[in-house]
């Protein structure tokens, strides 16, 4: 609290200083007047441009499960299909012959 009451005495002391300031006569054409540099909030802007990354392919590729290359694997799917059948009962839809 103290600080605030000291702040406001010591700007209120300073008061008396600006309004015997002098300011050009706003009437008065040719007045100087300050130039006033005011930058734009957009002087520093830097458009967003995504960077170059993988392919959805490529992304599709990294986390698909690995492929054995010696063409076994239709032959363990079709096993797993077999076992599968077989442990729900050898039940078999649209008919097949057992």
């Amino acid at each position: 609290m103290r600080t605030i009451c000291a702040a406001l005495i010591g700007a209120s002391a300073a008061l008396p200083l600006l309004a015997h300031a002098v300011w050009p006569d706003p009437a008065d054409a040719s007045a100087s007047i300050p130039a006033v540099g005011a930058s734009s909030a957009f002087d520093d802007y830097k458009p967003y441009r995504d960077s170059e990354g993988p392919s959805w392919q490529q992304l599709n590729r990294a986390v698909a499960p690995a492929q054995p290359a010696n063409g076994a694997n239709s032959a363990n799917r079709s096993q797993r299909a077999g076992a599968a059948s077989a442990a729900a009962g050898g039940h078999r839809h649209g008919g097949e012959p057992e």
